[in-house]
C-alpha cells in the first residue's frame, strides 16, 4: 500500500461521514511525512515477515503518527482491513464491540505494557480476528486491460488472435505470456481468473506491491471500501465518538 491509497481511504471516509452525526471535521492531511512513513514501514522492517505483521505495522503507524487532522483511527482501521483483504484475509471473526475496543486500546497504548511489543501483539490479534478467502479479480474488456498494462510499461503487440506482451523498459517480448482476444474484435470480457493469472505472470499482484487501486484505479478500491463499510459501519460510527 502506498501513501496515495491511504489518502484516498481518508477522503473516502470524509465523504462517507460528511452528512452523518460525526463527520470528519476538519478533514485533510496534517503531516504528509507521517502518511509516507506509515505506508513504507511494513516493508522496511525485516521482522515484519507476514501479512499480519505488515498490516499491524500499517495500523499502528497511522494511528500513532496522527497524519490527518481528524479521523485517524477510522482511516487506520479501514486501511488495514483493505490491506489485508488484498491478500484474502478478512477480519470477520470478531464482533463490532471487540473490533472497536481493540482499535481504541491500540490508540491509547493499552494493548500491552511494553510499547516495543505493540506491533506484534496487534498482529496476533488481527490473525485471531481473521479468516482467509481467495481474493478475486474483476472482469475487463480488451481495451481496458491494454490501457492498464500500458500504465505498467507493457505493450500488447497484435499477432492476429493473440497479442504478445512487450516490456517497454527492455523492448523485449516476454516469453510465455500472451493475451487472447476475447470474442469478435476483442470485445468480450476477460474473466477474473484470466486476469488473476495474467497479473501473476507479469508480477502485478499485491505481493509485488500492486494492489487493486494501483492496478484498476479508483474503481478498484471503491467497491471494496463500500463492502467493508457495510459490514463495519457500527465500529466506524463508534470510533467517531472516541
Amino acid at each position: 500500500m502506498n501513501a496515495n491509497t491511504i489518502i484516498y481511504i481518508h477522503d473516502y471516509l470524509t465523504n462517507y461521514f460528511k452528512d452523518l452525526e460525526d463527520p470528519i471535521q476538519p478533514p485533510g492531511i496534517k503531516n504528509r511525512g507521517g502518511i509516507e512513513s506509515a505506508a513504507s514501514r511494513p516493508d522496511l522492517n525485516p521482522e515484519y515477515d507476514s501479512h499480519y505483521l505488515k498490516g499491524a505495522a500499517l495500523f499502528h503507524s497511522i494511528i500513532n503518527n496522527h497524519p490527518f487532522h481528524n479521523g485517524n483511527k477510522r482511516t487506520a482501521l479501514l486501511s488495514t482491513i483493505y490491506y489485508l483483504g488484498e491478500f484474502g484475509i478478512l477480519i470477520e471473526r470478531c464482533s463490532d464491540e471487540e473490533l472497536y475496543e481493540f482499535t481504541r486500546r491500540v490508540a491509547a497504548h493499552e494493548i500491552c505494557k511494553n510499547r516495543n511489543d505493540e506491533v506484534f501483539i496487534i498482529a496476533e490479534q488481527l490473525e485471531r480476528f481473521s479468516r482467509t478467502q481467495s481474493k478475486g479479480d474483476r472482469p475487463l474488456k480488451f481495451r481496458k486491460l491494454e490501457a492498464i498494462l500500458n500504465e505498467f510499461g507493457f505493450i500488447l503487440v497484435d499477432y492476429g488472435k493473440v497479442c504478445k506482451v512487450r516490456d517497454q523498459n527492455t523492448n523485449k517480448t516476454i516469453k510465455g505470456v500472451t493475451v487472447k482476444k476475447k470474442g469478435k474484435n476483442g470485445k468480450e470480457d476477460f474473466d477474473p481468473q484470466y486476469i488473476s493469472k495474467l497479473r501473476k505472470l507479469l508480477e502485478l499482484t499485491p505481493e509485488n506491491g500492486i494492489d487493486s487501486m494501483r492496478f484498476y484505479g479508483e474503481e478498484g478500491i471503491s467497491e471494496d471500501l463500500n463492502n467493508f463499510m457495510k459490514i463495519r459501519i457500527e465500529v466506524m460510527k463508534k470510533l467517531a465518538k472516541t
